[in-house]
């Protein structure tokens, strides 16, 4: 999810058993369509809905069945406890070069930290667009038709291709573009001499997302998830050869770390095709070979264009604000700056632990909603926010109790042990405030009140978050505690915010936009189950350099739903466009669910 306001391609629905459409299918049959809808207007062309839709919401809420607290207790636990232990393997990704680099040294920690200020930011620019692939292959396989699946590939590949070269070629200015951030020489040589020799992984990360987004829209998710788990031996092993050396072969150093996460990122594209393609064969279905003259049709390439300035722009307003935070540690000084970097990491950690919570939250009360049971629903919220609450607490807490061991994982010098050591009680509630606010924005997820959510993260990230920090750390001298003073203010605001507008949701409206949405369509307790561990394997985006991936960002990039299984369609045209619109109201990062073959 990113954006309501983000684009919804419409292709036109084939009838039943049509002839496999053709690739000079007119454009505008592909019309992009951008969500400016009221909930009054989501209702409009609706009055031949299936019988199921009717049926519930003609049901009597008050007479619905309520499971107990402990009964929806035993079912969030039941799947959260899985979704916590890949999520948090899928970060861990994040914190390997971090420790190898840490027990360098703090000057070496502290450059590649502020390398990433501009590596990882910038390429925020590319991932919008690979992203993008996801909304558009997914919604033409929903649409069965399997052409334009790899047209659409194609077209991202192109785009990816000629938008990495300025990427990369930016990674040699790092030194002079971040002058303005520390005046540091040292930090800035070494930051320099890391972004260089990562600019060769840039183009591979990318067409790795692009691939990554193409089988997942196709719901082929397992090759990713292994290789994912592939990719940690691969970042561990090539991180300690090529930083300390390996029987003969000697040990590079500092710039071992970039080039070990260049290994990384090369080893994933290739292990995919290799494994997916040219083993499995998951892509005949949707192949044709390339085909310049389909993908570079003028309506394709500016709805592909459209959509993915959209997702970056999005992207970019979720992300961007961790890495000003992180140029503002870089102004403390180089010790302040490594302290800040293992921090964000250590919370990347933690949160991968809490969300195993959200998710499950998240799913069940979209699923009640839908389903036209708002107090089932509601107990949802309150059984996944207490769920929620103790593990952000007790996970805070042990973070506090073991403060010292962990922070002598990640580093040896005692100067950067202390900054965080001594930041830890601020990081901690930080922390705390963070699982909260999380588990109340993945049930307004839920809603598919994207807008909310959207405007809620900014007020909290941009408006109050990052001025607070600014002010604490920099102007009245606060240093590192006053960065995260303010981190704890911004995540206050939004966790203060969330809970007000929760507070006013009238959960029958809810429950009855759910049903027009859904048409009806209701998981059982088994389909859930498969729904939310699918969901946990494609939360987060899996490259070694998008280890700064953080938790608003994982929520916003999460499809609404994965397992799709409906078994009654609109028939009228009115009905198709809402349905298209509705789908994509609370997500760009969604799966098309009409037509889909399973």
């Amino acid at each position: 999810m990113t954006s309501s306001t983000c684009a919804s391609l419409a292709p036109e629905l084939p009838a039943e058993d049509p002839p496999r459409r053709s690739m000079d299918t007119p454009p505008s049959a592909h019309a992009l369509q951008i969500d400016r809808f009221s909930p009054e207007d989501e209702a409009d062309g609706w009055q031949n809905k299936p019988s199921d839709t009717s049926r519930l919401l003609d049901a009597q809420p008050d007479a619905e069945a309520v499971p107990s607290f402990h009964e929806e207790a035993g079912a969030i636990w039941g799947m959260g406890w899985q979704v916590s232990v890949t999520t948090f393997c899928r970060i861990s990704l994040s914190t390997i070069s971090t420790a190898f680099l840490g027990r360098i040294g703090s000057t070496e920690l502290a450059a590649s930290a502020l390398a990433n200020v501009w590596t990882g930011g910038v390429q925020i620019l590319i991932f919008g667009f690979a992203v993008s692939v996801c909304t558009l292959c997914g919604q033409a396989y929903g649409a069965k038709n399997y052409r334009l699946v790899g047209v659409w590939l194609q077209l991202a590949l192109i785009f990816l291709v000629l938008l990495s070269v300025p990427v990369m070629v930016s990674f040699f200015y790092v030194d002079r573009i971040l002058s303005v951030v520390t005046d540091e020489q040292q930090v800035l040589a070494l930051a320099d001499v890391y972004a260089r020799y990562l600019a060769p992984s840039v183009l591979p990360q990318a067409i790795y997302c692009a691939l990554r987004q193409y089988l997942q829209a196709q719901e082929i998710v397992r090759p990713a998830t292994i290789i994912s788990i592939a990719s940690v031996a691969v970042s561990l092993g090539s991180n300690y050869v090529f930083i300390y050396g390996c029987g003969g072969l000697p040990g590079l150093g500092f710039i071992g770390a970039p080039i070990a996460q260049t290994v990384s990122s090369i080893f994933q594209p290739t292990a995919l095709v290799i494994y997916a393609f040219w083993y499995k064969g998951y892509h005949k279905k949707t192949w044709f070979g390339f085909d310049l003259r389909a993908c570079l049709q003028w309506e394709r390439v500016r709805t592909f264009a459209f959509l993915s300035a959209g997702m970056t722009i999005n992207l970019a307003l979720d992300e961007w604000v961790y890495n000003v935070i992180s140029a503002l540690a870089g102004s403390l000084g180089a010790w302040n700056l490594a302290a800040n970097s293992i921090l964000f990491n250590l919370w990347g950690l933690i949160f991968g632990v809490y969300w195993g919570f959200g998710l499950p939250t998240q799913v069940r009360v979209a699923n009640f909603l839908g389903a036209n049971r708002p107090a089932a629903a509601k107990r949802t919220l309150q059984v996944g926010f207490v769920l929620g609450g103790i593990t952000a607490f007790v996970s805070a807490w042990l973070t506090y109790l073991f403060r010292e061991p962990l922070a002598g994982f990640f580093t040896h010098d005692p100067v950067v042990v202390e900054a965080i050591t001594s930041t830890m009680p601020i990081f901690c509630t930080a922390v705390f405030v963070s699982g909260l606010h999380v588990i109340m924005s993945a049930v307004v997820e839920a809603m598919s009140l994207a807008t909310t959510l959207v405007i809620i993260t900014t007020v909290g990230s941009w408006v109050v978050m990052l001025p607070a920090s600014y002010l604490m750390g920099l102007q009245w001298g606060g240093g590192l505690h006053g960065l995260w003073w303010g981190s704890l203010w911004g995540e206050t605001v939004k966790f203060t915010l969330m809970a007000l507008a929760l507070w006013h949701i009238d959960w029958r409206e809810m429950a009855r936009r759910a049903v027009i949405q859904s048409e009806g369509d209701v998981l059982t307790e088994e389909e859930l189950e498969e729904d939310v561990l699918l969901r946990s394997e494609l939360v987060l985006p899996s490259t070694p350099t998008m280890a700064g991936t953080t938790p608003v960002l994982a929520i916003l990039s999460t499809p609404p739903r994965i397992h799709h299984h409906h078994h009654h369609l609109p028939t009228n045209d009115s009905a198709k466009r809402n349905l298209l619109r509705s789908n994509s109201y609370g997500s760009v990062n969604t799966l098309h669910n009409i037509n889909r073959e399973q």
